[in-house]
């Protein structure tokens, strides 16, 4: 039975994905915690004892910069070093992001530790998949921190004013979709040693649509207590999105 291990186990995502393991395969999950990568003995062992480690740990916003792009270098750095010293070999599991072909801070930082991950796993003869995510939405991501779509709910369930800053078309998945995505990588035990894999969005949309939907669960939801009419997949996952919010 595999072990699984997850960066960010307490994170949006990685919460999400930790339910998603425990609930829908039979794999178990070694214990992480953010403090692990303070303690090289502890990182050692989690290494040791995993035969997947997704690692979805890293800094996404501050106010410093370079504090991204050097925490989340470090980050990979240290994993790195943990597997050598221990001669350990898992199938590493990397969130990149559409953003690591930009020039921010974060995204440098995505597209350098891919290629650090990758040139470990050529020298070990490991196996790495490189996952480039789209937009991340989901029941309790946080706001103003993980997706514009929590700040949205957030804002409208508070009585705040919610305002759009740049209307252009996104690109979206639901933190399920992506967790069965990840899954199913971690089932495949024949994919390449070393592969890059576009996560599939679930659907494409203008930031002031999500907003007039949203407004609409607000109206109808929140203040009148009625369960608004839901199309499709897609705006179900957006409403139970802007539930958790109450």
């Amino acid at each position: 039975m595999k072990k699984i291990g997850i960066t960010g186990q307490s994170g949006f995502i990685g919460t999400h994905l930790y339910n998603h393991i425990s609930y829908k395969t039979n794999y178990n999950i070694v214990s992480f915690e953010d403090s692990f990568f303070d303690n090289e003995i502890k990182l050692r062992s989690f290494v040791k004892n995993c035969d997947v480690i997704i690692h979805l740990a890293a800094k996404n916003r501050d106010n410093d910069p370079n504090l991204i792009y050097d925490t989340n270098l470090n980050l990979v750095n240290k994993l790195i070093d943990a597997c050598e010293k221990e001669n350990s070999s898992p199938h590493i599991i990397f969130s990149s992001s559409i953003q690591e072909n930009n020039e921010s801070p974060y995204g440098k930082s995505k597209k350098e530790g891919a290629l650090l991950f990758e040139k470990w796993a050529k020298q070990t003869q490991s196996k790495f998949t490189r996952l480039v995510i789209p937009n991340v939405f989901g029941p309790f991501a946080k706001p103003f921190y993980n997706t514009f779509i929590s700040t949205f709910s957030y804002q409208l369930i508070n009585n705040e004013s919610a305002e759009i800053k740049i209307d252009n078309s996104v690109d979206l998945i639901f933190v399920g979709s992506l967790c069965d995505y990840i899954i199913s990588l971690i089932k495949n035990e024949y994919s390449k040693q070393i592969s890059l894999k576009i996560v599939p969005i679930d659907f494409t949309i203008k930031v002031s649509k999500i907003l007039e939907i949203l407004k609409n669960f607000k109206t109808l939801y929140f203040d009148d207590g009625i369960i608004p009419f839901l199309k499709d997949l897609n705006e179900i996952n957006l409403f139970n999105t802007f539930r958790s919010y109450i």
